[in-house]
């Protein structure tokens, strides 16, 4: 009798629940839950409510049977979508993340999630099409008209995987039905298969291949292995040279993940640059693996998202913002080239680094998280050093390669020599570069630097032509005939005379790839030369085009940016010439030397990766400086232990944790006022170094003027300005103070320009 009355008082006991939608606000809006939903209504579940005069979808974020609304409650209309709803470790993350990058969950959330879940979508489905053993044998028997025929089942036989129709248009024009006639004799076999989102459309999931690890990478696999198994949160760092195969390591760890019954999330730093990795995920996972990227649509997205949660795929492979995947039952988590700057969302809140939030979404679900580069960022280094992370290594190169020599060419030089060749080349270079040549090896050459000449000056007054929205240069783009300002993407005709003092006395100066590939032309008669920045691999699919072209041998030099240093492994690539070294050496930020020192480091590391030897040239104008000599001599130790020092000495990261808080508005004096308020604030606050506030280096982007704040807070304690900004940020007073001023709070800053 007891329990029926409770149970029945239990029906009037009202409940509440707090929403949050996918807005600019800290609040949230508390509603009624209705009876038939008590039971399923928790944290992290999608609900459909209404919001003003219209129906939205909400999350909960908790629950109570009080609530301090007075007015008139509104009821929660229903559980919008089940498979919206998030996995309990991934809610926890995410609350996680509101508080240490001072971030409204709604804005977590639009952040995490494709939203607009509500539009149907069905993916394409493609024919794919692969050999019999009846074809094999009947290549030969072919009638001697049937040309299309040979053709398609020649290139049948020379790959072991299924084959998207589609792709065999260069072997006949009409492909689909030649295979169905082929099909009908029994000399193929057709599938259709939903496209895999992936921006290559490189080739059908193929069936899972045994990956073979040296005795080196062995090692380290078993160790990984057992905390997978141990279903424990265990954070790693896998450093090992470029070439060592620490790919395998984790692809194979990733298979026995999987065949353990739990689920892997794989982040690489841009998943469009690496299509050579997406290859080894499909190779190594078939047709579990989901691809998750900036190419795909919200309703592709929305598609493989309900595909994730109805358990269809076991791995995801991703950029940045695949760290949000709704896996269930999650074992292992990788983030691979750790170090990429790419992991980082600087462009809108929650300016979140993807790394750190692995860190813990992999303690949450008691995962094993590894991290994997050549050259870890100081913090992980560091973390490893003070037993944080598992450090585990792997000193060889796969195989039979050998890393390169590599040799350091001053280009001051050059200016000493009464003809030089080239301005652009060294004479060091130029020779390496005829010999490979001769020999058939193919070279990459990287420029990190797009557009043609990078300052328009006036030999007169000095003056350099910059952008009218930004404080910054703008490049000379030749193809084009226009300057061109990297920021904004504003334009200008090349003016016939300066703008400030009228003379016509103006200059083009700087070198960036296009005049590095006009130069290469000159110099190498006859040499086939791929050109790839963000000019040349805009439409879907470039990047796969041209670095397949490259595989092919079909070119002889692959000249590009930042975007060729990592993921590229091609056997016949037995040099690497760096044009400038320099570039990005002297930015007013602290991480300068370090960006500097990977770039090179990694770059290098693309030369003999087969059985050909490897040399790198690495041309520089400050040859002394610690970090070009480090990265010339490849030596990781002496890098970490110089760069450590200065840290300590400043008290940089990892010896502090630094934030930025960025100012920015149209009206200059009201942005400095702004900035001035909190940087006096912030000074009241203890425990905290307080750097400014200060002018951006760059101050002006898009005609909004920059002021910043830096604060340095203990290690020990990271969350003392965090709770001290979430106090002020719901703070009504100091909404009136900014007005008209945006201000951005950014954790763990990758750049302070």
């Amino acid at each position: 009798m007891a329990k029926y009355q409770w149970l029945h008082l239990c029906k009037f006991i009202p409940m509440y629940a707090s929403v949050s939608f996918p807005l600019q606000q800290f609040r949230t809006f508390d509603y009624l839950v209705p009876g038939k939903l008590r039971n399923t209504i928790r944290p992290g579940v999608c609900v459909r409510v209404e919001l003003g005069n219209s129906s939205r979808i909400g999350f909960v974020t908790g629950t109570s049977d009080t609530s301090g609304f007075k007015g008139e409650f509104k009821e929660i209309s229903s559980i919008s979508d089940d498979t919206l709803t998030l996995p309990d470790e991934l809610w926890s993350t995410m609350e996680w993340m509101c508080t240490y990058y001072v971030a409204p969950i709604g804005r977590v959330l639009k952040s995490a999630i494709p939203l607009n879940f509500m539009d149907e979508y069905s993916p394409h489905v493609d024919p794919f099409v692969q050999i019999t053993q009846t074809g094999f044998d009947g290549i030969s028997q072919i009638r001697p008209t049937a040309h299309a025929q040979r053709r398609i089942l020649e290139i049948l036989a020379s790959v072991e995987d299924p084959v998207r129709v589609a792709s065999l248009k260069a072997a006949a024009s009409s492909p689909l039905s030649i295979c169905r006639r082929l099909e009908a004799i029994g000399w193929v076999t057709m599938t259709r298969q939903p496209r895999i989102y992936d921006p290559f459309d490189i080739m059908a999931p193929g069936i899972p291949r045994r990956i073979v690890l040296s005795e080196e990478q062995e090692t380290v696999y078993s160790e990984i292995s057992k905390s997978v198994h141990a279903k424990r949160f265990s954070p790693f760092l896998l450093h090992g040279v470029t070439g060592s195969g620490k790919t395998e390591v984790y692809l194979k760890l990733a298979q026995d993940t999987v065949s353990g019954g739990k689920s892997v999330l794989v982040l690489v730093p841009e998943i469009a640059l690496t299509p050579q990795v997406a290859k080894r995920f499909r190779y190594a996972f078939g047709d579990r693996v989901a691809l998750w990227h900036s190419a795909m649509t919200r309703a592709e997205k929305g598609w493989t998202w309900r595909q994730l949660k109805h358990n269809n795929y076991s791995v995801v492979v991703g950029a940045r913002s695949a760290i949000f995947a709704p896996l269930e039952n999650l074992g292992l988590i990788i983030i691979d080239e750790e170090q990429e700057s790419s992991y980082k969302q600087e462009g809108s809140t929650p300016f979140y680094h993807a790394r750190d939030v692995a860190m813990v979404r992999g303690q949450f679900a008691h995962a094993a998280v590894v991290l994997t580069s050549a050259t870890p960022s100081l913090e992980s280094y560091f973390n490893g050093l003070t037993e944080k992370y598992s450090v585990l290594r792997l000193t060889k190169r796969y195989g039979m390669a050998t890393y390169p020599q590599v040799k350091l060419v001053d280009m001051k030089l050059i200016y000493r020599e009464e003809k030089p060749e080239s301005t652009i080349f060294s004479r060091e270079l130029i020779v390496e570069i005829q010999s490979s040549l001769s020999r058939q090896e193919q070279i990459i050459l990287l420029r990190n630097r797009r557009g043609y000449s990078m300052v328009l000056w006036c030999l007169k007054c000095g003056q350099v032509t910059q952008c009218h929205q930004c404080s910054v240069s703008m490049t000379y783009h030749k193809l084009l005939n226009k300057l061109i300002c990297h920021y904004c993407q504003s334009s200008q005709p090349v003016p016939a005379a300066c703008s400030w003092c009228g003379s016509e006395d103006i200059q083009l100066t700087g070198t960036g790839t296009q005049k590095v590939e006009e130069e290469v032309e000159r110099l190498f008669t006859g040499a086939r030369v791929i050109r790839m920045d963000q000019d040349t691999v805009r439409n879907r699919g470039s990047h796969h085009r041209l670095l397949e072209k490259f595989g092919n041998r079909d070119a002889d030099i692959l000249l590009g940016t930042q975007m060729i240093a990592k993921g590229l492994d091609f056997e016949n690539v037995t040099l690497v010439g760096i044009i400038n070294a320099d570039s990005g050496l002297f930015f007013p930020d602290f991480r300068a030397g370090e960006r500097v020192f990977q770039l090179v480091y990694q770059v290098c590391g693309r030369a003999g990766r087969g059985k050909k030897p490897g040399r790198a040239i690495i041309q520089t104008y400050n040859p002394d400086d610690p970090y070009i000599q480090n990265a010339s001599r490849l030596d990781t130790h002496r890098f970490y232990n110089q760069v450590l020092a200065e840290r300590r000495e400043l008290s940089y990261p990892p010896f502090s944790r630094l934030s930025r808080l960025l100012f920015t508005g149209k009206k200059k004096q009201t942005v400095e006022e702004t900035a001035v308020l909190w940087g006096r604030l912030l000074k009241k606050v203890p425990r905290l170094e307080v750097l400014g506030p200060a002018p951006a280096p760059i101050e002006r982007i898009r005609m909004h003027w920059r002021f910043h704040i830096l604060i340095k807070q203990p290690a020990a304690h990271p969350m003392i300005l965090q709770r001290r900004l979430i106090q002020w940020f719901e703070s009504a007073t100091f909404k009136n103070q900014a007005r008209g001023v945006r201000i951005q709070f950014i954790p763990d800053p990758i750049s302070v320009l």
